[in-house]
Protein backbone atom coordinates (compact mmCIF):
# COMPACT_ATOMS: atom_id res chain seq x y z
CA UNK A 1 0.00 0.00 0.00
CA UNK A 2 1.49 3.63 -0.71
CA UNK A 3 -1.03 6.99 -1.75
CA UNK A 4 -3.22 5.43 -4.53
CA UNK A 5 -6.37 4.07 -2.75
CA UNK A 6 -6.59 0.54 -2.48
CA UNK A 7 -3.92 -1.81 -2.80
CA UNK A 8 -0.50 -1.32 -4.73
CA UNK A 9 1.43 -3.12 -7.39
CA UNK A 10 4.99 -2.71 -7.55
CA UNK A 11 6.35 -2.97 -11.19
CA UNK A 12 9.97 -5.31 -11.86
CA UNK A 13 11.49 -2.45 -13.18
CA UNK A 14 14.98 -4.94 -14.43
CA UNK A 15 12.68 -6.38 -16.88
CA UNK A 16 12.96 -5.27 -20.23
CA UNK A 17 9.13 -6.41 -20.86
CA UNK A 18 8.17 -3.70 -17.72
CA UNK A 19 9.98 -1.24 -18.67
CA UNK A 20 7.58 -1.17 -22.44
CA UNK A 21 4.70 -1.31 -19.92
CA UNK A 22 6.29 1.41 -18.09
CA UNK A 23 6.70 3.96 -20.98
CA UNK A 24 3.36 2.91 -22.28
CA UNK A 25 1.52 4.13 -18.92
CA UNK A 26 3.77 7.30 -18.75
CA UNK A 27 2.90 8.21 -22.65
CA UNK A 28 -0.86 8.05 -21.69
CA UNK A 29 -0.62 9.77 -18.99
CA UNK A 30 0.81 12.72 -20.97
CA UNK A 31 -2.08 12.50 -23.22
CA UNK A 32 -3.87 13.12 -19.94
CA UNK A 33 -1.98 15.93 -18.55
CA UNK A 34 1.05 17.41 -20.51
CA UNK A 35 4.04 17.36 -17.93
CA UNK A 36 7.48 18.12 -18.57
CA UNK A 37 9.51 16.07 -16.29
CA UNK A 38 8.26 13.10 -13.57
CA UNK A 39 8.85 12.98 -10.03
CA UNK A 40 9.34 9.45 -9.06
CA UNK A 41 8.85 9.40 -4.87
CA UNK A 42 8.08 6.51 -2.90
CA UNK A 43 10.65 3.87 -4.59
CA UNK A 44 12.90 2.74 -2.49
CA UNK A 45 10.73 0.76 -2.80
CA UNK A 46 8.37 1.99 0.43
CA UNK A 47 4.95 0.68 1.72
CA UNK A 48 2.82 1.94 4.20
CA UNK A 49 2.56 -1.67 5.22
CA UNK A 50 5.29 -4.53 5.79
CA UNK A 51 5.73 -6.88 2.59
CA UNK A 52 2.60 -8.10 1.08
CA UNK A 53 -1.22 -8.13 2.03
CA UNK A 54 -0.31 -11.73 3.57
CA UNK A 55 2.72 -10.66 5.45
CA UNK A 56 5.51 -12.96 3.63
CA UNK A 57 6.84 -16.69 3.89
CA UNK A 58 9.04 -18.45 7.27
CA UNK A 59 12.43 -18.40 5.14
CA UNK A 60 15.88 -17.28 6.12
CA UNK A 61 15.40 -13.94 3.30
CA UNK A 62 12.31 -12.78 4.97
CA UNK A 63 13.82 -13.91 8.73
CA UNK A 64 17.75 -14.17 8.25
CA UNK A 65 19.67 -15.05 10.80
CA UNK A 66 21.75 -11.75 11.69
CA UNK A 67 19.68 -8.36 11.15
CA UNK A 68 21.48 -5.07 11.08
CA UNK A 69 19.76 -2.60 13.86
CA UNK A 70 17.39 -1.64 12.11
CA UNK A 71 13.12 -0.66 12.84
CA UNK A 72 11.12 -3.73 12.80
CA UNK A 73 12.38 -6.57 10.23
CA UNK A 74 14.14 -6.61 5.81
CA UNK A 75 9.97 -6.16 5.18
CA UNK A 76 9.15 -3.10 7.71
CA UNK A 77 7.57 -0.60 5.72
CA UNK A 78 8.94 -2.19 2.41
CA UNK A 79 8.49 -5.40 0.71
CA UNK A 80 9.69 -8.96 1.37
CA UNK A 81 13.58 -10.05 0.76
CA UNK A 82 11.85 -13.32 -0.85
CA UNK A 83 9.60 -11.00 -3.90
CA UNK A 84 11.76 -11.88 -7.26
CA UNK A 85 12.96 -9.72 -9.55
CA UNK A 86 14.04 -10.28 -13.36
CA UNK A 87 17.80 -10.26 -11.67
CA UNK A 88 17.28 -12.12 -8.29
CA UNK A 89 15.60 -11.75 -5.29
CA UNK A 90 14.61 -8.14 -3.78
CA UNK A 91 16.98 -9.01 -0.44
CA UNK A 92 19.75 -8.63 -3.30
CA UNK A 93 18.19 -6.14 -5.22
CA UNK A 94 16.48 -4.21 -3.12
CA UNK A 95 18.65 -1.00 -3.29
CA UNK A 96 18.45 -1.40 -7.21
CA UNK A 97 14.64 -0.22 -7.54
CA UNK A 98 14.94 3.46 -8.00
CA UNK A 99 17.93 2.84 -10.15
CA UNK A 100 16.08 0.58 -12.26
CA UNK A 101 12.97 2.82 -12.46
CA UNK A 102 15.00 5.77 -13.68
CA UNK A 103 16.16 4.82 -17.25
CA UNK A 104 12.51 4.20 -18.38
CA UNK A 105 11.12 7.00 -16.75
CA UNK A 106 13.26 8.58 -18.69
CA UNK A 107 13.08 7.15 -21.62
CA UNK A 108 9.48 7.93 -21.08
CA UNK A 109 9.72 11.36 -21.04
CA UNK A 110 11.71 12.05 -23.50
CA UNK A 111 9.31 10.12 -25.71
CA UNK A 112 6.00 11.78 -24.46
CA UNK A 113 7.26 15.49 -24.73
CA UNK A 114 9.68 15.16 -27.75
CA UNK A 115 12.07 17.30 -25.25
CA UNK A 116 14.88 16.63 -23.12
CA UNK A 117 13.72 14.61 -20.06
CA UNK A 118 13.51 15.75 -16.73
CA UNK A 119 13.07 13.61 -13.93
CA UNK A 120 13.27 13.48 -10.15
CA UNK A 121 14.21 10.65 -7.94
CA UNK A 122 14.04 9.78 -4.46
CA UNK A 123 15.65 6.57 -4.41
CA UNK A 124 19.10 6.40 -6.72
CA UNK A 125 21.92 4.15 -6.99
CA UNK A 126 25.15 5.03 -8.42
CA UNK A 127 24.60 5.84 -12.28
CA UNK A 128 21.26 6.47 -11.86
CA UNK A 129 22.54 10.36 -12.51
CA UNK A 130 22.56 9.64 -15.93
CA UNK A 131 18.82 9.79 -15.94
CA UNK A 132 17.40 11.75 -12.71
CA UNK A 133 18.24 14.30 -10.29
CA UNK A 134 17.49 13.30 -6.49
CA UNK A 135 16.34 14.82 -4.02
CA UNK A 136 17.66 14.25 0.05
CA UNK A 137 14.25 12.40 0.98
CA UNK A 138 12.15 13.70 3.99
CA UNK A 139 13.91 15.72 6.06
CA UNK A 140 13.31 17.91 8.93
CA UNK A 141 12.80 21.55 9.87
CA UNK A 142 15.99 21.39 12.15
CA UNK A 143 19.44 23.35 12.33
CA UNK A 144 21.15 20.24 11.91
CA UNK A 145 19.11 19.18 8.84
CA UNK A 146 20.05 22.67 7.19
CA UNK A 147 23.74 21.64 7.46
CA UNK A 148 23.55 17.75 7.24
CA UNK A 149 22.20 18.66 3.51
CA UNK A 150 25.87 20.45 2.52
CA UNK A 151 27.01 16.91 3.09
CA UNK A 152 24.48 15.19 1.27
CA UNK A 153 25.10 17.26 -1.88
CA UNK A 154 28.81 16.43 -1.91
CA UNK A 155 27.94 12.85 -1.03
CA UNK A 156 26.55 12.75 -4.08
CA UNK A 157 28.46 14.58 -6.67
CA UNK A 158 30.68 11.52 -5.36
CA UNK A 159 27.80 9.08 -6.48
CA UNK A 160 28.30 10.46 -10.09
CA UNK A 161 24.38 12.34 -9.03
CA UNK A 162 25.15 16.28 -9.81
CA UNK A 163 21.85 17.10 -9.83
CA UNK A 164 20.80 17.22 -5.64
CA UNK A 165 19.28 19.15 -3.32
CA UNK A 166 17.49 18.79 -0.02
CA UNK A 167 13.42 19.80 0.62
CA UNK A 168 14.52 24.05 1.63
CA UNK A 169 12.91 24.37 4.96
CA UNK A 170 12.91 20.87 6.05
CA UNK A 171 9.50 18.09 5.51
CA UNK A 172 8.55 17.34 8.29
CA UNK A 173 7.81 19.58 11.11
CA UNK A 174 7.21 23.61 11.18
CA UNK A 175 10.18 25.41 9.96
CA UNK A 176 10.67 28.89 12.07
CA UNK A 177 11.65 32.20 10.61
CA UNK A 178 15.17 32.42 10.58
CA UNK A 179 15.73 29.15 10.23
CA UNK A 180 14.14 28.89 6.91
CA UNK A 181 15.42 32.24 6.03
CA UNK A 182 18.91 30.98 6.20
CA UNK A 183 17.93 27.94 4.17
CA UNK A 184 16.03 29.69 1.61
CA UNK A 185 19.55 31.28 1.06
CA UNK A 186 21.81 28.19 0.82
CA UNK A 187 18.86 26.27 -0.77
CA UNK A 188 19.78 28.69 -3.61
CA UNK A 189 22.96 27.24 -3.86
CA UNK A 190 21.16 23.09 -4.16
CA UNK A 191 21.33 22.42 -7.73
CA UNK A 192 17.87 20.91 -7.01
CA UNK A 193 16.27 24.34 -5.46
CA UNK A 194 12.92 22.99 -3.89
CA UNK A 195 11.11 24.56 -1.12
CA UNK A 196 8.97 21.84 -0.21
CA UNK A 197 7.19 20.16 3.09
CA UNK A 198 4.63 17.58 4.28
CA UNK A 199 0.84 17.95 4.93
CA UNK A 200 -0.54 19.22 7.94
CA UNK A 201 2.69 21.61 8.82
CA UNK A 202 2.97 25.10 8.55
CA UNK A 203 3.23 26.87 5.18
CA UNK A 204 6.86 28.00 4.66
CA UNK A 205 7.47 29.67 1.36
CA UNK A 206 8.81 32.97 1.12
CA UNK A 207 5.31 34.44 0.17
CA UNK A 208 3.94 32.77 3.78
CA UNK A 209 6.04 34.71 6.40
CA UNK A 210 6.75 38.56 5.48
CA UNK A 211 7.49 41.18 3.02
CA UNK A 212 11.01 41.30 4.53
CA UNK A 213 11.34 37.52 3.82
CA UNK A 214 10.20 37.61 0.51
CA UNK A 215 12.64 40.38 -0.44
CA UNK A 216 15.50 38.72 1.15
CA UNK A 217 14.56 34.87 -0.34
CA UNK A 218 13.61 36.64 -4.07
CA UNK A 219 17.25 38.87 -4.19
CA UNK A 220 18.67 35.57 -3.14
CA UNK A 221 16.94 33.61 -6.06
CA UNK A 222 17.83 36.41 -8.68
CA UNK A 223 21.69 35.56 -7.83
CA UNK A 224 21.33 32.15 -8.47
CA UNK A 225 18.94 33.38 -11.84
CA UNK A 226 22.43 35.53 -12.61
CA UNK A 227 24.85 32.41 -11.85
CA UNK A 228 22.45 30.33 -13.99
CA UNK A 229 24.78 30.40 -17.41
CA UNK A 230 27.95 29.27 -14.87
CA UNK A 231 25.47 26.85 -13.25
CA UNK A 232 24.33 25.36 -16.97
CA UNK A 233 27.98 25.10 -17.97
CA UNK A 234 29.07 22.80 -14.87
CA UNK A 235 26.46 20.30 -16.01
CA UNK A 236 27.68 20.65 -19.25
CA UNK A 237 31.27 19.64 -17.93
CA UNK A 238 29.25 16.77 -15.33
CA UNK A 239 27.56 15.56 -18.55
CA UNK A 240 30.85 15.53 -20.82
CA UNK A 241 33.77 14.98 -18.53
CA UNK A 242 32.09 13.68 -15.35
CA UNK A 243 33.38 16.74 -13.56
CA UNK A 244 31.11 17.66 -10.22
CA UNK A 245 29.02 20.50 -9.86
CA UNK A 246 28.87 21.03 -5.99
CA UNK A 247 32.00 19.97 -4.64
CA UNK A 248 34.12 20.47 -1.32
CA UNK A 249 37.22 22.58 -0.78
CA UNK A 250 39.46 19.55 -0.70
CA UNK A 251 38.44 18.70 -4.03
CA UNK A 252 40.19 21.85 -5.46
CA UNK A 253 43.05 22.58 -3.06
CA UNK A 254 43.99 18.49 -2.06
CA UNK A 255 47.18 19.95 -0.33
CA UNK A 256 45.59 21.83 1.76
CA UNK A 257 45.05 19.88 4.65
CA UNK A 258 43.02 22.91 6.65
CA UNK A 259 40.18 22.12 3.58
CA UNK A 260 39.75 18.12 4.26
CA UNK A 261 37.30 18.38 6.60
CA UNK A 262 35.78 21.59 5.64
CA UNK A 263 31.83 20.60 5.17
CA UNK A 264 30.59 23.97 6.04
CA UNK A 265 31.35 25.90 2.86
CA UNK A 266 30.98 24.06 -0.32
CA UNK A 267 32.23 25.04 -4.18
CA UNK A 268 30.03 25.48 -6.98
CA UNK A 269 32.81 24.19 -9.47
CA UNK A 270 36.35 25.41 -9.20
CA UNK A 271 35.36 28.99 -9.04
CA UNK A 272 32.67 30.22 -6.72
CA UNK A 273 32.77 29.09 -2.69
CA UNK A 274 29.45 29.68 -0.76
CA UNK A 275 29.52 29.87 3.28
CA UNK A 276 26.37 30.39 4.54
CA UNK A 277 24.76 30.80 7.90
CA UNK A 278 24.21 27.16 9.49
CA UNK A 279 23.48 28.21 13.05
CA UNK A 280 20.50 29.87 15.32
CA UNK A 281 20.91 33.40 16.04
CA UNK A 282 24.00 34.11 14.17
CA UNK A 283 24.98 36.65 12.17
CA UNK A 284 28.50 35.99 10.89
CA UNK A 285 30.50 32.81 9.51
CA UNK A 286 33.24 31.07 10.69
CA UNK A 287 34.89 30.62 7.17
CA UNK A 288 38.27 29.54 5.91
CA UNK A 289 39.81 31.23 2.62
CA UNK A 290 42.21 29.00 0.68
CA UNK A 291 45.33 30.06 -1.15
CA UNK A 292 44.96 31.92 -4.00
CA UNK A 293 43.42 35.28 -4.99
CA UNK A 294 39.96 35.31 -3.74
CA UNK A 295 36.91 38.20 -4.24
CA UNK A 296 33.50 39.10 -2.56
CA UNK A 297 30.86 38.54 -5.48
CA UNK A 298 28.75 41.64 -4.45
CA UNK A 299 31.77 44.29 -4.55
CA UNK A 300 34.25 42.58 -6.42
CA UNK A 301 36.80 43.41 -3.57
CA UNK A 302 39.57 40.72 -3.09
CA UNK A 303 40.04 39.27 0.57
CA UNK A 304 43.56 39.25 1.68
CA UNK A 305 45.70 37.82 3.39
CA UNK A 306 44.58 34.24 1.73
CA UNK A 307 44.57 30.65 3.17
CA UNK A 308 43.38 31.51 6.65
CA UNK A 309 39.99 31.45 8.71
CA UNK A 310 37.90 34.41 8.85
CA UNK A 311 35.06 35.38 10.53
CA UNK A 312 32.36 36.97 7.92
CA UNK A 313 29.96 39.48 7.99
CA UNK A 314 26.39 37.95 7.53
CA UNK A 315 23.07 39.57 8.47
CA UNK A 316 19.79 38.15 8.19
CA UNK A 317 19.97 39.05 4.35
CA UNK A 318 23.36 38.31 3.29
CA UNK A 319 24.70 34.80 2.25
CA UNK A 320 28.91 34.93 1.87
CA UNK A 321 29.44 34.48 -1.66
CA UNK A 322 33.34 34.70 -3.10
CA UNK A 323 34.91 34.19 -6.91
CA UNK A 324 38.22 32.49 -7.03
CA UNK A 325 40.96 35.01 -8.63
CA UNK A 326 41.76 33.03 -12.11
CA UNK A 327 38.37 32.23 -13.12
CA UNK A 328 36.12 33.66 -15.98
CA UNK A 329 32.13 33.11 -14.90
CA UNK A 330 29.39 33.80 -17.29
CA UNK A 331 26.35 35.68 -16.24
CA UNK A 332 23.04 36.38 -17.36
CA UNK A 333 20.45 39.61 -16.26
CA UNK A 334 17.67 38.02 -14.07
CA UNK A 335 14.05 37.50 -14.74
CA UNK A 336 11.10 36.24 -13.13
CA UNK A 337 11.52 33.00 -14.90
CA UNK A 338 14.42 31.08 -16.47
CA UNK A 339 12.39 31.36 -19.72
CA UNK A 340 12.92 34.78 -19.62
CA UNK A 341 16.12 35.55 -18.37
CA UNK A 342 17.62 33.62 -21.53
CA UNK A 343 16.32 36.26 -23.34
CA UNK A 344 18.51 38.78 -21.10
CA UNK A 345 22.00 40.36 -21.99
CA UNK A 346 24.66 38.30 -20.71
CA UNK A 347 27.54 39.08 -19.14
CA UNK A 348 31.12 37.78 -17.64
CA UNK A 349 32.71 38.25 -13.82
CA UNK A 350 36.26 38.42 -14.67
CA UNK A 351 38.52 37.50 -11.42
CA UNK A 352 41.85 38.07 -11.96
CA UNK A 353 44.48 35.20 -10.77
CA UNK A 354 48.07 35.85 -9.41
CA UNK A 355 51.04 37.22 -11.51
CA UNK A 356 50.37 38.91 -14.84
CA UNK A 357 46.10 38.38 -13.61
CA UNK A 358 45.87 34.96 -16.04
CA UNK A 359 42.31 34.08 -15.82
CA UNK A 360 40.18 31.63 -17.85
CA UNK A 361 36.50 30.37 -18.71
CA UNK A 362 34.19 29.13 -20.82
CA UNK A 363 30.02 29.81 -21.77
CA UNK A 364 27.96 27.15 -22.98
CA UNK A 365 24.76 27.36 -24.35
CA UNK A 366 22.04 25.54 -26.19
CA UNK A 367 18.18 25.45 -26.42
CA UNK A 368 17.93 24.33 -22.78
CA UNK A 369 15.39 21.73 -24.30
CA UNK A 370 15.80 19.80 -27.50
CA UNK A 371 17.52 16.25 -27.11
CA UNK A 372 21.70 15.18 -27.72
CA UNK A 373 22.70 18.93 -28.43
CA UNK A 374 26.11 18.07 -27.65
CA UNK A 375 26.09 15.19 -29.91
CA UNK A 376 24.31 16.65 -32.53
CA UNK A 377 26.95 19.80 -32.77
CA UNK A 378 23.51 21.93 -31.80
CA UNK A 379 25.39 24.50 -29.31
CA UNK A 380 27.68 27.65 -28.82
CA UNK A 381 31.10 27.05 -26.94
CA UNK A 382 33.17 30.10 -26.48
CA UNK A 383 36.47 29.78 -24.45
CA UNK A 384 37.64 33.65 -22.49
CA UNK A 385 41.30 34.07 -21.49
CA UNK A 386 42.20 37.10 -19.47
CA UNK A 387 45.11 38.76 -17.85
CA UNK A 388 45.77 42.36 -16.31
CA UNK A 389 45.23 43.76 -20.08
CA UNK A 390 42.18 41.97 -21.42
CA UNK A 391 39.72 39.94 -22.38
CA UNK A 392 40.16 37.45 -25.59
CA UNK A 393 37.44 35.41 -27.23
CA UNK A 394 37.84 32.35 -29.10
CA UNK A 395 34.64 30.45 -30.29
CA UNK A 396 34.63 26.98 -30.43
CA UNK A 397 31.53 25.69 -31.68
CA UNK A 398 29.13 27.72 -33.34
CA UNK A 399 26.02 25.80 -33.91
CA UNK A 400 23.12 27.41 -32.12
CA UNK A 401 21.95 30.25 -33.33
CA UNK A 402 19.86 31.33 -30.83
CA UNK A 403 23.06 32.99 -29.64
CA UNK A 404 22.54 35.16 -32.30
CA UNK A 405 20.22 37.45 -30.91
CA UNK A 406 22.06 37.34 -27.04
CA UNK A 407 24.49 40.33 -26.37
CA UNK A 408 26.86 41.65 -23.39
CA UNK A 409 25.69 43.48 -21.36
CA UNK A 410 27.73 43.75 -18.37
CA UNK A 411 31.19 42.46 -17.68
CA UNK A 412 32.87 42.55 -13.99
CA UNK A 413 36.94 42.90 -13.77
CA UNK A 414 38.46 42.36 -10.24
CA UNK A 415 41.80 42.87 -8.89
CA UNK A 416 43.25 45.53 -11.59
CA UNK A 417 45.04 48.01 -9.84
CA UNK A 418 44.59 50.61 -12.65
CA UNK A 419 42.36 50.80 -15.57
CA UNK A 420 41.85 54.03 -18.08
CA UNK A 421 40.65 53.34 -21.83
CA UNK A 422 38.41 50.64 -22.34
CA UNK A 423 38.26 49.35 -26.11
CA UNK A 424 35.97 46.60 -27.35
CA UNK A 425 36.52 44.49 -30.38
CA UNK A 426 39.57 47.77 -30.49
CA UNK A 427 36.70 50.48 -30.63
CA UNK A 428 36.84 53.08 -27.53
CA UNK A 429 33.57 52.77 -24.71
CA UNK A 430 32.64 55.23 -22.38
CA UNK A 431 30.12 53.42 -20.26
CA UNK A 432 33.12 52.29 -17.67
CA UNK A 433 33.39 52.93 -14.09
CA UNK A 434 36.23 51.81 -11.91
CA UNK A 435 36.32 51.46 -8.35
CA UNK A 436 39.59 52.57 -7.06
CA UNK A 437 38.78 51.02 -3.78
CA UNK A 438 37.55 47.89 -4.50
CA UNK A 439 39.61 47.38 -7.49
CA UNK A 440 36.53 46.44 -10.01
CA UNK A 441 36.05 47.84 -13.36
CA UNK A 442 32.77 47.34 -14.48
CA UNK A 443 31.82 47.56 -18.01
CA UNK A 444 28.50 48.64 -19.12
CA UNK A 445 26.02 48.80 -22.22
CA UNK A 446 28.02 46.76 -23.85
CA UNK A 447 25.43 46.00 -26.74
CA UNK A 448 27.89 43.42 -28.51
CA UNK A 449 26.78 40.18 -29.59
CA UNK A 450 27.97 37.06 -27.48
CA UNK A 451 29.03 35.52 -30.63
CA UNK A 452 30.60 39.02 -31.84
CA UNK A 453 32.61 39.67 -28.75
CA UNK A 454 36.92 39.17 -29.76
CA UNK A 455 38.36 41.40 -26.75
CA UNK A 456 38.28 43.51 -24.98
CA UNK A 457 41.19 45.60 -23.44
CA UNK A 458 41.45 47.19 -20.60
CA UNK A 459 44.98 48.24 -19.69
Amino acid sequence: KVWPPGNTVFPDYTSAQCHNYWITLCTEFFDVIPYDGLWIDMNEPANFGSGSITGCEQNNLNQPPFLPKIWGDLADKTLCPDFKTSIGNMYDTHSLFGWAQSPPTFRAVEQATGKRAFVVSRSTFPGTGKYAAHWLGDNHSQWSNLKNSIVGMMEFSLFGIPYSGADICGFNGDANYEQCLRWMQLGAFYPFCRNHNGLGYKEQDPGAWDDEFARISKEVLLIRYTLNPYLYLLFHLAHTEGNTVVRPLLHEFTNDPETHAIDRQFLWGPALMISPVLDQGMTSVEAYIPGGRWYDYYTGSEVTPTQRHVTLNAPNDYIPIHVRGGSVIPTQEPARTTTVSRTQPMGLIVALGEGNGKASGKLFWDDGDSKDTYGNGNYFLADYVADINGLQTSIQNDGYRGIDSLTFGTIRVFGLSSSSVVLINGFPHNSVTFNSQTKELKITNINVGVKDLQSINWA
